[in-house]
């Protein structure tokens, strides 16, 4: 028996997986999947790039706008969502195309990890964020790194949400997070497309430019009106470009620091994707920045025609 195909382009921000994924998805008669932490919260649009709504009504996109910032949201939850939106469009004889940069998102979806499901533990969790609050992120990290000593090495110490989830998870389970993901068997083949830069000046430019459009697009005044809807929840606390503007909103620094640290952060960000994904052996790499109009999809679309 011949196992469907899912399409996987991955790789740092700022590298075109967006439009490749349409172009892709017109070609082969495809549905794309998001996979990304932050485009799964609503009214986060400017901020994390969001493809826009002419992109999104010319190709089905789905995992897009799934729950609002305030509300917790975890790998095991995306796993399951997904996983069904990948069946609907496999029993319509499309190809599911999943795209984005978040690596633990496509490991949970494309590589059959089992994640364990903890439900939150609200006093714990209200424990944790004091511990920051008194001691900094460096003392929460400190705990993982006691007790799961594995997963720190994947997470940002800034990073408090998903820091104190690990915790969660391991204190309720007795034993490290790392050490409850399993594996199983899965029932379609994926076929891996990673985008990247030949060098990263060329990457840095990118996200310079793509900058400059996202304050262009009103950047600034969306975080003022979702930071105002929501106020300091975690999500916003812990989001690139959302983070920086709100220490300016909140007087903590002036605007031109504000768009700094966002450069600085979105760069940083850019160089751990492309950390993970190099841990991937099956990823077939293309360097963004060497082909011009439709060549890179014509390169992509001649792999995917030798591998399927």
């Amino acid at each position: 028996m011949t196992l469907p195909t899912v399409i996987a382009i991955v790789g740092p921000t700022c590298t075109g997986k967006t439009a490749l994924s349409i172009k892709l998805a017109q070609e082969i008669g495809g549905e794309i999947i998001a996979c990304d932490s932050r485009t799964i919260y609503r009214h986060m649009d400017v901020g994390t790039a969001k493809p826009t709504l002419e992109e999104r009504c010319s190709i089905p996109h789905y995992m897009f706008d799934v729950v609002d910032p305030d509300q917790p949201y975890t790998v095991a939850e995306y796993k399951q969502q997904a996983t069904e939106v990948m069946n609907g469009i496999f029993s319509r004889s499309l190809t599911p195309i999943v795209c984005g940069g978040t690596g633990f998102y496509a490991r949970a979806l494309l590589e059959g990890l089992v994640i364990p499901e903890v439900a939150p533990q609200e006093e714990l969790r209200a424990d944790l964020r004091a511990l920051a609050d008194r001691s900094g992120n460096e003392a929460l990290f400190q705990r993982l790194i006691e007790l799961d000593v594995v997963t720190s090495q994947r997470l940002n110490p800034n990073d408090r949400m998903r820091v104190i989830r690990a915790i969660e998870v391991s204190l309720v389970c007795g034993k490290p997070f790392s050490q409850m993901v399993s594996k199983t068997d899965l029932p379609f083949r994926v076929i891996w497309i990673g985008l990247r830069p030949s060098n990263r000046d060329l990457l840095r430019e990118a996200i310079g430019r793509r900058f400059t459009e996202q304050l262009r697009l009103g950047l600034v005044e969306e975080v003022e009106a979702v930071y105002k809807k929501f106020g300091p929840c975690r999500t916003l606390l812990n989001s690139v470009n959302y983070t920086e503007f709100i220490a300016y909103i909140d007087g903590k620094v002036d605007l031109q620091i504000a768009k700094e640290d966002c450069l600085t952060h979105n760069n940083q960000l850019s160089r751990r994707q492309l950390i993970w994904f190099k841990a991937n052996d099956a990823i077939n790499w293309f360097d963004f920045d060497q082909y011009k109009d439709d060549q890179l999809s014509q390169s992509v679309l001649n792999t995917i025609s030798q591998k399927r």
